[in-house]
């Protein structure tokens, strides 16, 4: 879905997580889904907080990252 806002990050986040899960072994196309789900994560964690104006809030979610990479 489109959001129509902008995010500072956003690509790095994506390119990140893509790269570590599939340097983790798990295939591209599964390593791609999780990048966008987790960028889409991030990006709402970040609309609850109306303080933070830069870039998105990562860090609340890595844990839920580190489960899906490991299961």
């Amino acid at each position: 879905h489109r959001i129509n806002k902008v995010f500072m990050g956003t690509g790095d986040v994506y390119s990140a997580v893509v790269a570590g899960a599939w340097v983790r072994g798990r295939d591209f196309k599964w390593s791609a889904q999780l990048a966008a789900d987790f960028t889409l994560k991030c990006i709402d964690k970040t609309f609850s907080d109306p303080d933070h104006w830069y870039g998105v809030k990562f860090e609340t979610a890595l844990a839920d990252l580190m489960k899906a990479i490991n299961e």
